[in-house]
């Protein structure tokens, strides 16, 4: 007795040391990537793993949500120079002075800045000849690729400066453009509280992420229900086959995926459709249509005909069965499908990256495109940062659906 008992607590640690060393194997990459995300960027351009990381920041994070990092600012600004200034030989010189501007996102101020500017020259239409202190309107092209300390501009650029109006001492002038001012630890910049959100590029592929992931739940839900439904309680000729293989076909044609590829590209640009999120949703819903069926009749099958027969006793119509019927009794298998469909609008990249442009692009092609300088050029840490963030939806939806999807995956294999 005592030799079977102390086999058992044997078998019982060497499973759970096993089941341990599995999830460490498996939850390693995740625990590595959330280390990088929280490291400075010097500190991983290194061959040495450092499992415990040294010198904890939060700046990835902030630099993913609020802008700066891995991103440059470019917006039009408009602003007033100030300065000294000679105008001659249809010349404007302008020998010392300040630049002061405003980037505005939509109606509001995202960035303030103001900048000294020396030896710049425009081009004006006038041929007199004077010189003083110039005041004059201007607009132009802002581009800002960090900032320094104190909130001083580390390096930025200020390109096709063209001046709307001026004067000199009172005398009138203007002038096309000034072709750029290079800006190096010099002037500074202030970002107001819109102007942190509004700056930062992972908000608007976030949206585009929650737009494209949505439509794809919803189209799912409306297509994969009624279906689920016919072929779980409808007599139709060739219902145990068609199904099943369309499932197959779909799984089986992946070999053809780059054929495939080219002729959806080559029929959305005819018919006027590239670049519509809309669109995109569609694809995706088609392509979770057959095994979300699948798994829906599945479930279906296990709920009992006789509340169909009742319902349809008291006058109730296919639609209305569906309605008050199936839908609140098969929850658990339509949040099954709804996960499903999320996690395939969220995630995917080869589509969305072939029929969106960069404004309309979700957040995993943001990610790839992070990766645009293979080797030593890589914000690892802003990569990290952004890649938790991306997966950090997934990962609140299977927690707070857990208990559907384990029913739902479950129940539908049971039948009464």
């Amino acid at each position: 007795m005592m030799g079977r008992r102390k086999s058992e607590v044997i078998k019982t640690f060497t499973l759970t040391l096993a089941a341990i060393l599995v999830m460490f194997v498996i939850l390693f990459p995740v625990y590595y990537i959330f280390t990088v995300s929280i490291s400075p960027q010097g500190s991983i351009a290194t061959t040495h793993l450092n499992l415990i990381p040294k010198n904890v920041t939060l700046e990835p994070y902030r630099e993913v949500l609020f802008g700066l990092g891995g991103q440059r600012i470019s917006e039009n600004f408009t602003g007033i120079l100030e300065g000294n200034a000679v105008l001659e030989n249809g010349k404007l010189y302008v020998k010392d002075g300040t630049l002061s501007g405003k980037v505005k996102y939509g109606p509001f101020t995202g960035i303030e800045f103001s900048v000294p500017v020396k030896d710049i020259q425009f081009t004006v239409p006038a041929n007199q000849k004077t010189s003083g202190q110039l005041t004059a309107k201007v607009h132009g092209l802002f581009i800002l690729t960090r900032i320094g300390q104190k909130n001083t501009i580390g390096f930025g650029i200020i390109r096709n400066v063209i001046m709307t109006s001026g004067k000199i001492d009172g005398t009138p002038v203007s002038g096309p453009m000034v072709r750029y001012v290079v800006i190096m630890n010099k002037g500074r910049v202030t970002l107001t509280t819109v102007g942190k959100f509004v700056n930062s590029v992972f908000f608007g592929y976030l949206k585009n992420s929650i737009i494209l992931a949505t439509l794809t739940v919803v189209l799912s839900l409306i297509f994969v229900i009624p279906a689920a439904y016919a072929f779980s309680r409808m007599k139709f000729f060739g219902r145990e086959h068609v199904l099943y293989f369309y499932l197959m076909f779909t799984q089986v044609a992946g070999g053809l995926g780059i054929a495939g590829l080219i002729a959806l590209y080559g029929m959305l640009v005819k018919l006027g459709l590239y670049n519509k999120l809309p669109v995109l949703s569609f694809i995706y819903a088609a392509g979770s249509v057959p095994f979300n069926t699948w798994l829906l009749k599945g479930y279906v099958d296990s709920i009992s005909p006789d509340f169909d027969e009742a319902a349809l006793v008291d006058g109730a119509g296919y639609l209305q069965i569906i309605r008050y019927v199936l839908l609140p009794m098969a929850l658990p298998g339509i949040a099954t499908v709804a996960i499903f469909a999320f996690i395939g609008g969220w995630t995917e990249f080869i589509l969305a990256s072939l029929l969106l442009n960069q404004g309309n692009q979700p957040l995993s092609v943001w990610i790839y495109t992070l990766m645009g300088g293979i080797g030593r050029g890589i914000q690892w840490n802003y990569f990290g940062a952004a890649a938790l963030l991306f997966a950090l939806p997934v990962f609140v939806v299977f927690m707070l659906a857990q208990n559907y999807i384990r029913s739902g995956l479950t129940i539908g294999g049971l039948k009464e």
